[in-house]
């Protein structure tokens, strides 16, 4: 039986029996985000401690720190029904208000998407931008917008790298510690790499190999944010949720799909018609967090099958756009943020070409948004791969 239906938001429950509703959908979320957080902490914690570079209480940071996250949403959640709920003024109204609006998964997902050495007052600033900016100014649980944890992190990627930059970044004790990276993360080798700055061909040799293989882009043992390196974590969740009706299964695929289809359409284009670009591609980043976690959100993505395809369809070509034109690495989050912006226009125009059919007026409908899918895919094609060319004839020393 389906888990999700048209209807006001988040969703519109089948039942509000015990086997079904908001209470169990967010608890096989909360479930499914057990590997990806423990993943977390054996990559930048344990595994460290083993390697010898970090003191047993040192261990548990990255853990703690995932937690904090969402108890500070829970609290600050609970702090705003305080002041402007006159009906939640003891802690037993307050613990049930904040029960019922699953508070601290904000907080849960913006810690996991952060380097690892942020500061703790970035991730309250961060926390407050998701859980009060976010969602509780909209409304709270299912009259959001946005997604509150891209608007955390996003807030925090456009005024604070800095700090965090020189808090420590993304790299624990061991990966600082290997020459071959250079400090970098591998999108933001890939950007220098197409800044035409650096002297090396943007290659396998300098794109993944500093890196270990492929299959350690699979694994996530590689530098990054907290949790969204551990592909192989994610993709445990992705099955989970899939089988507990928690996410339409399509949605992650469409998107990393569309992504994989345009990073190889720039490499041909380059005269690389190899799969490990797309490969490196997919398996670089938040995208695979994103289009499993963030892309299925079912308060600010479109709620019919086929909204959400078009919307899957235009995350992909929209990270591509923004991962090679825009200024910071990596295209994720403002992809999804910027969709959100029209999750309502795409959920009405193919809601009413799914009950009316194929008729003049739906396949006007239709052809527009398959138009604008091609139109801002071929742009961006065609503009990462004269950038990407570009990049490797500066080398040869064509230009």
């Amino acid at each position: 039986m389906a888990r999700f239906a048209n209807g006001k938001a988040p969703f519109l429950r089948l039942t509000d029996s015990p086997k079904f509703g908001t209470a169990v959908i967010m608890r096989d979320f909360l479930i499914g985000l057990l590997p990806v957080i423990l993943f977390a902490w054996y990559k930048n914690g344990i595994k460290v401690y083993l390697d010898g570079n970090i003191t047993l209480l040192e261990m548990f940071y990255p853990l703690v720190f995932i937690l904090l996250g969402g108890l500070l949403s829970m609290v600050m959640e609970g702090l705003f029904f305080v002041i402007t709920d006159k009906e939640v003024r003891s802690l037993p109204a307050m613990m049930k208000k904040i029960s019922t609006s699953f508070s601290m998964i904000p907080g849960l997902l913006l810690a996991m998407i952060l380097p690892l050495y942020t500061p703790v007052w970035v991730l309250i600033f961060g926390c407050a931008m998701a859980t009060v900016v976010a969602k509780m100014l909209f409304g709270g649980f299912g009259y959001n917008i946005f997604n509150p944890a891209i608007v955390g992190y996003v807030a925090i990627a456009f005024t604070l790298t800095g700090v965090i930059n020189q808090a420590g970044g993304a790299l624990n004790a061991s990966e600082s510690l290997i020459d071959a990276i250079g400090g970098a993360t591998p999108l933001t080798n890939m950007k220098s790499f197409l800044s035409l700055e650096a002297t090396p061909i943007p290659n396998f040799a300098n794109l993944v190999a500093p890196y270990g293989s492929l299959w350690d882009f699979f694994v996530g043992t590689i530098p990054g944010a907290l949790a969204e390196t551990g592909v192989l974590a994610i993709l445990i969740a992705y099955v989970w949720y899939v089988v507990r009706g928690v996410i339409k299964w399509f949605v992650p695929l469409v998107y990393v799909g569309t992504v994989f289809l345009l990073s190889w359409a720039i490499g041909a284009l380059s005269g690389d018609a190899g799969l490990w670009f797309p490969t490196f591609s997919i398996l670089s980043g938040g995208l695979i967090f994103g289009a499993v976690f963030m892309a299925t959100e079912p308060v600010t993505t479109p709620r019919n099958p086929m909204g959400k395809l078009f919307f899957a369809l235009f995350l992909g070509v929209f990270t591509v756009l923004f991962r090679f034109l825009g200024n910071m690495p990596e295209g994720v989050a403002t992809s999804i943020l910027f969709m959100n912006i029209f999750t309502m226009p795409i959920d009405k125009w193919t809601a009413v070409i799914r009950a009316q059919g194929l008729k003049k007026s739906t396949i006007v409908k239709l052809g527009v948004l398959i138009v604008l899918i091609l139109v801002i895919a071929a742009f961006a094609v065609l503009r990462a791969g004269s950038i990407y060319s570009a990049a490797v004839m500066t080398t040869w020393g064509v230009f």
